[in-house]
């Protein structure tokens, strides 16, 4: 089997951590031919081999719209074709390059995994229109992300739920106080990690808030931000008021959570205004001219929660239909009503000042992403997906798992000591 994948790492949903993810399926599944098209520019193919995805080729879009380079991809896939032979399916990994899949190779299978809800726009619209009139299967990360795609009006029958993975193994142990020297952050201070993907999709503002509560009683904290994060500017005159300059420090390799997680403390996602309505309901009177009127932004991905999970770092989030499919309250993380600072800032205390409540938290996270969230598992149910499609069969809700999935959750066993019995078994 030949696969494409097809990714633009600007799009929502297109960021580090599905990045990561994809060179994870890369590296395991060593019995499909795999090759990635990047749409972006050279920070971004940069970004892909940090990751560990090294591109056949780099194709800038005109006016940074992966539309508009729907030539430059076919005359790629052409010549690629031409030397190698054709590739079996096509996976687009965003909303955008789902589009240019379909225009670029109209008569080549294809598969899309969305990481996020719908966004405004008419390409809401228009992917909904490709997908239903090509018969392309769609994975969305969690059944909220599905239900939105639903309430659309994408046919039921295209969507299944793959939940997104993580490698523990692979987390970053650099030094936590040479990340806290780097970060110029005093060695007792409690480090609070606001991490989204992307990553402006966290509020800022809404972030500081919570942390100067919480330094108000006079805990030492810090907030870790990404430089994109939304509202970053208000946040940033809103400490200086308080004189608190120093609660706020940026990190770039915040996009990149495995990088930062082993110097956290604990972790929050707070997504600005929560969306987990229905869309069909909104009922907006411009909703033919916004791609389906959303007027609220879809949460960020969990991704980067699961990486801090697995390096079994507390979680404090909002309780997004998303969030809850990885969290559950008060054993894998602590969640919180949409825009309660007051109830986050109670849950950083309760984690700072009990220890003991935060190792449980922890580690019980970091169980929870072994048993759900391993990349091993993903990458099992992936080709399960692409074996389904190639052979003709729809791939339906619920129909990703394999035996060999199951039997590690049956088990007590980690993913090396399953994947070995099974090729002994083979053998």
């Amino acid at each position: 089997m030949k696969v494409l994948h097809l990714i633009d790492p600007h799009a929502p949903g297109g960021g580090a951590c599905t990045l990561r993810l994809l060179a994870e399926a890369l590296e395991r599944l060593r019995s499909v031919h795999q090759d990635v098209l990047l749409l972006g520019n050279r920070a971004h193919r940069d970004l892909a081999q940090r990751c560990g995805v090294n591109p056949i080729g780099l194709i800038c879009p005109p006016l940074n719209h992966p539309a508009l380079a729907r030539g430059a991809v076919a005359r790629t896939i052409g010549a690629r074709e031409a030397a190698q032979g054709r590739y079996d399916l096509i996976h687009a990994w965003t909303p955008q390059s789902a589009i240019v899949a379909v225009m670029a190779a109209p008569q080549r299978p294809r598969i899309v995994t969305l990481a996020v809800g719908p966004v405004s726009g008419i390409e809401t619209q228009v992917v909904s229109m490709l997908m239903d009139r090509h018969a392309t299967p769609v994975l969305a990360s969690s059944s909220a992300v599905r239900r939105e795609y639903l309430s659309l009006g994408l046919d039921r029958r295209l969507m299944s739920v793959l939940p997104p993975a993580v490698n523990p193994e692979s987390v970053e142990s650099e030094d936590r106080a040479a990340l806290r020297r780097r970060w110029g952050i005093p060695g007792q201070a409690f480090v609070i990690g606001s991490l989204s993907e992307p990553t402006n999709w966290v509020d800022a503002r809404t972030a500081i808030s919570v942390v100067t509560r919480v330094a108000a009683t006079g805990r030492e904290v810090r907030l870790l931000l990404h430089h994109s994060a939304a509202r970053r500017v208000e946040a940033e005159r809103w400490a200086a008021r308080l004189e608190l300059r120093s609660l706020m420090v940026m990190d770039d390799a915040a996009a990149e959570p495995w990088r930062v997680v082993s110097g956290l403390d604990a972790a929050l996602l707070f997504g600005g205004e929560l969306n987990s309505m229905d869309l069909s309901d909104l009922g907006s009177p411009l909703a033919a001219l916004t791609g389906g009127g959303r007027r609220l932004r879809p949460m960020p991905g969990i991704m980067p929660l699961l990486w801090a999970m697995s390096a079994a770092v507390p979680v404090i989030a909002e309780a997004s239909d998303a969030v809850k499919d990885a969290v559950v309250d008060g054993q894998s993380g602590l969640l919180v009503d949409q825009g309660d600072v007051n109830a986050a800032a109670d849950r950083i205390i309760r984690v700072h000042d009990d220890a003991t409540i935060a190792g449980r938290i922890g580690m019980q996270a970091r169980a929870a992403v072994q048993r759900r969230f391993h990349v091993s598992a993903y990458c099992v149910r992936l080709k399960e997906a692409y074996a389904r499609l190639m052979s003709g069969r729809t791939v339906r809700v619920g129909e990703l798992d394999h035996p060999l999935v199951e039997r590690f959750e049956r088990s007590s066993r980690t993913w090396a000591d399953v994947e070995k019995s099974a090729v002994r078994q083979e053998e």
